[in-house]
């Protein structure tokens, strides 16, 4: 089981490399080439709305066979494909038409499609591998390790977008999403090579109309999503414009966005790894979980009041790395130990959906809020959309604590 674990590991680490190209340079190369934040948006919009559709059918299907790996597979062979033909598309494209811009962001909705969907059948093998006693554990070393590889790919491509160095053709961005698929190709070969882990699974059929019953039905786990997916739709979001907000407030070179990235993510490893002393600490993970969104409510309210001071910047990413190491793994533990035993990828299913409700909700509200404020300029217009996420942070913190309390209740 521990080989299990250590190649657990390694796919955390190796996508990472696909991942990170994609969310800090796409935004920066549709902006470069004049295309609206809304294509950013919409498109991500879209890829949750798909898997939405599909993926609570495909996590039940894989309860019932026990096949993780089988999707994780096919998911990630086609977030390489689709990084590669974005590299060749993009590359001397210097203005959109808007038939390259359907097909740039068709291949945009397809990777995020394959990365979020991968996560579930990815984050129900947690269950499986450990125990109550050790999963914070390997849950906060697995975002840890995944955080650790955004950062060497950011050290390794930051260099290289700001150089002149072409391959086969392709040099800066682009360059970067190339490095970015075969380097993910490569180190996730162990993981994908190995055989499916042995599990109870029940042969039973999959009714969207019973599976959303029971979401209903289980008050604790509603609530609790509620509150997650609230907490995800806030970081997501900045997440999703995190590129743009610090260089169209701060007034960050690419070089410099590059290092803020690294230092962001330096630190969600280490909030990672601190993950399960916070949880022993507390001695209990949803409080520990609690205290990490309240956390993260804190650093947004640093990032949209904070003058252009480069120092202040870079302490505000430190925090907000070290609050979403903590909360993604934490979040992720707690939920596999109160999501029904035996129907972990089904309800893993819906918890990526309920997470990546920030790519319907919170872009949609940011661009609104952005367009209500225009008339203040756009140091306002994205300072005041940062404040609105303050809101929703605490909006989830409100309903984790319903969850805990219908947990309490029932004891």
């Amino acid at each position: 089981m521990k080989k299990t674990i250590r190649l657990w590991y390694l796919y955390d680490f190796a996508n990472s490399f696909a991942s990170v190209v994609l969310l800090f340079y796409y935004p920066l190369m549709l902006a470069e080439r004049g295309a609206s934040n809304a294509w950013i948006g919409v498109s991500a919009s879209i890829a949750t709305g798909i898997l939405l559709i599909i993926l609570p059918y495909l996590g039940a299907y894989s309860d019932r066979t026990g096949k993780r790996i089988f999707f994780i597979k096919i998911a990630s062979i086609l977030m390489v494909v689709s990084l590669l033909v974005l590299a060749f598309l993009m590359k001397n494209l210097e203005v959109f038409s808007t038939s390259k811009l359907f097909i740039i962001s068709f291949l945009y909705v397809l990777f995020q499609v394959c990365f979020q969907g991968s996560y579930v059948f990815y984050s129900a093998m947690l269950r499986t591998m450990t125990n109550t006693e050790n999963n914070a554990k390997v849950s906060g070393v697995g975002l840890g390790l995944g955080q650790l590889g955004n950062v060497i790919a950011l050290g390794i491509f930051g260099p290289i977008v700001g150089s002149s160095l072409i391959i086969i053709g392709l040099s800066g961005k682009p360059l970067a999403l190339f490095l970015g698929a075969i380097l993910f190709m490569f180190i996730s070969i162990p993981f994908l090579r190995q055989k499916e882990l042995n599990n109870d699974v029940e042969k039973i059929g999959f009714s969207y109309k019973k599976f959303l019953r029971d979401i209903f039905s289980e008050k604790r786990i509603f609530f609790f999503l509620i509150g997650y997916s609230l907490l995800a739709d806030s970081i997501l979001t900045f997440q999703l414009y995190l590129t743009l907000y610090i260089t169209r407030v701060f007034d960050f070179s690419d070089k410099l966005v590059t290092y803020a990235g690294i230092t962001g993510l330096v630190f969600c490893v280490v909030g990672g790894f601190m993950a399960s002393k916070l949880a022993y600490k507390l001695r209990d993970k949803e409080k520990a979980l609690r205290v990490s969104s309240i956390f993260y409510a804190v650093t947004f309210c640093i990032f949209a009041l904070v003058p252009k001071v480069p120092l202040l910047i870079f302490i505000a990413l430190a925090l907000g790395g070290i609050a979403y190491g903590l909360l993604f793994s934490l979040a992720r533990t707690v939920y596999s130990e109160i999501s029904p035993e035996g129907k972990q990828g089904e309800f893993f299913s819906i918890f990526s959906v309920f997470e990546r409700a920030a790519s319907v909700v919170g872009p949609l509200v940011w661009l609104l809020t952005f367009y209500l404020l225009r008339g203040f300029g756009e140091n306002i217009q994205y300072r005041g959309s940062m404040l609105l996420l303050v809101l929703v942070c605490l909006c989830g913190f409100y309903y984790l604590i319903k969850s805990n309390r219908i947990a309490k209740s029932s004891l």
